[in-house]
């Protein structure tokens, strides 16, 4: 399962009172559901291109291949796949950037993958640490961190 939030960041241009409503909303539906929104092992990750940053989760799959990319602005896809070992717990995390601004798009320009066990600390970036990927299209530039929400395996 895989969700995406997307929001100015914090003090930037398009820092508004609809982006805060939103944040109370999606604090809402957390309470609301009991908790359950992290309650599962999930991965949590920020992916910035220009002065939008959007949150990306990603919970283990068995289907790595169903895993859906997002579109970052149209010049770039963000996917971030995590793994289902036989017990159901996540076996590896892998996170693909793709090129969607060059001809032949989708172009692959970063691949990482990262095994357990992953850091205990909970905080961004604690498991990727800060990346910073390149278009070939005018150097246009993504930046991402993850880090391990849960018990780690």
């Amino acid at each position: 399962m895989v969700g995406i939030r997307e929001g100015r960041m914090p003090g930037g241009r398009g820092s508004t009172r609809a982006s805060l409503v939103r944040r109370m909303v999606w604090g809402v539906c957390a309470l609301a559901g009991g908790g359950q929104a992290l309650a599962q092992p999930t991965l949590l990750c920020d992916v910035r291109q220009a002065d939008v940053t959007r949150r990306v989760t990603a919970r283990p799959t068995s289907d790595p291949y169903g895993v859906v990319s997002h579109d970052i602005d149209e010049r770039f896809r963000f996917k971030a796949v995590v793994g289902a070992g036989p017990t159901g717990d996540a076996a590896y995390v892998k996170l693909y950037i793709y090129d969607m601004a060059v001809r032949g798009a989708p172009v692959l320009l970063h691949m990482t993958t990262h095994l357990p066990p992953w850091p205990v600390t909970h905080e961004l970036p604690a498991l990727t640490g800060w990346n910073h990927v390149y278009s070939s299209v005018l150097g246009r530039e993504l930046v991402y961190g993850c880090a391990w929400q849960g018990d780690a395996p």
